[in-house]
């Protein structure tokens, strides 16, 4: 995973814990607030009861007040009458006039008062409760407004983060995809054979022309060998020689194909010594197959048959080997 993945997954990481949270913070907010509206019903439950009930008062004292003044009228009616034959005083009828007009006046203020009350249960039923002092809603309604807004508001930062996490999913897919075409590679080796050293890590970068792999060609063998100053002069590219191996009775023929190696040699599977009189000899009648195909790092003998050197010139070379002085 390179930095610009990292960073966005790190991005894509946070805005989940801050939607979550925020998603939470929705939740407890409406939580509140319908307790915020259920304690405001309560509220609007009782106060519209309230004002029914001096609605109900207010229509007996109106009744109680009708009564009265169609009492006090009757009584001016007579009064009339007894005052018109002299039979009641002036002061008399007078108060009887008086008692009319008040019972009067009485009724009509119980009436303004029913209609100030009709007026406040109307507006008490729509959650607005007026008063003598005051014309305003509980703060419980208030509070459930408040909440009502701040939901709102997080709502809509909500939708935004949704937005944000969509966009940075998006571009941490498309990088993820740019980094999985950009991470491997198929490689076909020009040659068959076996897989002889990696030369790369998994998640490394590398460079164009870096070498990542060794591949062993295995259909041909090529041997190298240290040979003595001497015989290193009288030897010739393309003689002819014979190899051995080591502790078997398999012999293959083969010829020389470089003279003078150094351990630079980016040719072979093992880097050959550092001496001068060195040797690469390439096996050519290896059959198909055959186990000594392809073993890598075997030890053997070497017989050269050119020039002269035959029968006796390998029982000198063993000989020689034999003393350490090859």
């Amino acid at each position: 995973m390179n930095a610009r993945t990292f960073q966005l997954q790190l991005d894509v990481n946070a805005t989940e814990r801050e939607h979550a949270a925020l998603s939470r913070r929705v939740a407890d907010l409406e939580q509140a607030r319908g307790e915020a509206n259920a304690q405001a019903e309560a509220y609007r439950v009782g106060r519209v009861r309230q004002v029914e009930l001096r609605i109900e008062e207010t229509r007996a004292g109106l009744a109680a007040a009708g009564a009265r003044e169609s009492e006090a009228i009757a009584a001016e009616t007579r009064g009339t009458t007894l005052h018109a034959h002299g039979y009641m005083a002036d002061a008399a009828y007078e108060r009887l006039s008086h008692a009319r007009e008040v019972t009067r006046q009485e009724a009509i203020a119980a009436k303004k008062r029913l209609d100030t009350l009709a007026v406040e249960l109307e507006s008490a039923r729509n959650g607005t409760y007026l008063g003598d002092n005051y014309n305003d809603v509980p703060s419980s309604v208030q509070r459930a407004r408040e909440l009502s807004v701040r939901i709102d508001e997080t709502k809509a930062t909500l939708d935004q983060l949704t937005q944000k996490e969509a966009t940075v999913s998006a571009q941490l897919a498309a990088e993820r995809k740019r980094l999985e075409a950009r991470s491997s590679a198929a490689l076909t080796a020009p040659i068959d054979g076996n897989l002889w050293t990696v030369q790369a890590a998994a998640g490394e970068y590398v460079r164009k022309g870096q070498e990542l792999f060794t591949v062993l060609d295995c259909s041909s063998v090529v041997v190298t060998a240290s040979v003595s100053e001497r015989d290193y002069n009288e030897l010739r590219l393309g003689e002819a020689v014979r190899f051995r191996v080591a502790g078997t009775g398999r012999e293959y023929n083969g010829k020389i194909s470089k003279l003078g190696l150094t351990s630079t040699g980016r040719s072979f599977a093992i880097s050959p010594e550092e001496r001068r009189q060195q040797v690469a000899v390439q096996l050519s009648d290896l059959p198909e197959g055959e186990s000594d195909s392809c073993a890598v790092g075997r030890t053997g003998e070497i017989v050269f048959e050119g020039n002269g050197r035959g029968a006796v010139a390998r029982a000198v070379e063993s000989f020689r080997h034999l003393l350490g002085l090859a």
